[in-house]
Parts: C-alpha cells; structure tokens; sequence
C-alpha cells in the first residue's frame, strides 16, 4: 500500500524536479536562507560513507558531487515521493542504488546497518513541530552503524531576521505547504540532536541549522 504524501513531498514531480537545483539549491539556499551551497557539498563530500542512506533526495545534487570522484558507493534512497528516488537514481545510476518509499516520521522500510545518513532539506519539510518531526533521528539511530554518522540541514527561520526575499520564499513556501518550518527554530532542534547523541557538531547559517552527530545515547 502506497503511504500517504505530506505536502511538501508532493513538490517533486516529473515537471519541477529539473528546476529544483536552479531554483532551490542555486537561489533560496543561498539568498533566502544565507547559506552558500558550496557549505552542503562540502559536508556531503566529507560524511558521505562506503554504505550511506539518503533520505528526502531531491534530485539527488549533493550526493552527486560528493560521489564525483569515487568509484564505489552503495546508496540507499528513501523518500514518500517516489519520483524523487526515481530521479536521482537515475542520476547516480554508475553505483549500486536501492530505491525506498518510506515517511521519515515512521521506523524506516530498510534495514541497514549505514555508514553515513543524510537529511538534508528534509525536516523542515515535514509536518508536525521540531520535537514531533524529531522522531526521525530515532528511526535513523536504528539503523546506523556502529560509529556511523548522521547529518542534515534544515531552514530554522523562528526568532531570526531574514530579509525581504527570505521572507517572500519562507511564507509562500509554508502557505502553499512546500515547507512546514515557520516555528522551527535552531535552539529547539539542536536539543533535539544532543539528547540523542553524545557526539554532536551543530551550527547556524543565516538561518539553516546544520549538524553532525555520532555515538548515540
């Protein structure tokens, strides 16, 4: 049975997934939310592992970059929307690639264990306030390796100043349920991530959250 599709999943269809890397990652990442994109691919090229799980895709751009120069890779990529894993399978169709159709918010429809998982760009398309949302790091702790790390970035706009275009982009993103974040705020997610683990690196861009964590509690 196909699992419902949130909201901000039901973006990323055969029509707007060839623009999302121009007008998501090339133009709301680093002028409505303050953060050069070059900041993902960095993380991404340097977390990535020989057994990684991807969840909300995308197009997949960040893994993409990240993989450029390697010659093996197992890549897991789940989404709710399977035109996204679809997509960006097809884009990293050189390694091996298993697709998953799985909500964030449930226990995961794959078993691991990985060395790496990705969120990037995911929570703050999720419903729900950060602790509800949150229950995503446990189902990722489950499957993740023994001394495997778990990363992301999430737009925690809450109590922040953005300016005119990041306020144009945050509201009609949110009215039209693309993201669901107006109330995230980085304070609130950073005690998400350091109460589930020991080992956490966790930063504010502009007005992106962005974390690293290891060693789960």
């Amino acid at each position: 049975m196909n699992q419902p599709i949130h909201a901000g999943a039901r973006y990323y269809g055969a029509l707007t997934l060839p623009i999302y890397d121009a007008a998501v990652l090339n133009i709301a990442v680093p002028y409505a939310w303050g953060v050069p994109l070059a900041v993902g691919r960095e993380m991404y090229r340097r977390m990535v592992g020989a057994r990684h799980l991807d969840i909300g895709v995308a197009t997949g751009y960040f893994l993409r970059k990240a993989l450029a120069d390697r010659d093996m890779a197992e890549i897991t990529l789940m989404d709710l929307n399977e035109n996204a894993t679809r997509y960006a399978a097809d884009k990293l169709r050189r390694f091996t690639v298993t697709q998953a159709v799985g909500d964030a918010l449930e226990p995961f429809p794959v078993s691991g264990p990985f060395d790496s998982i990705g969120m990037f760009h995911l929570l703050h398309c999720m419903p729900g306030t950060i602790p509800e949302k949150a229950v995503a790091l446990d189902h990722a702790i489950r499957v993740l390796a023994p001394g495997g790390i778990c990363f992301g970035a999430s737009v925690t706009p809450a109590g922040r100043q953005l300016g005119a275009f990041g306020r144009m982009v945050l509201n009609g993103s949110n009215r039209t349920g693309a993201l669901n974040n107006a109330q995230d705020d980085h304070d609130t997610l950073r005690s998400e991530i350091e109460a589930r683990f020991n080992d956490t690196k966790i930063e504010l861009r502009g007005v992106m959250t962005l974390w690293e964590a290891r060693d789960p509690k």
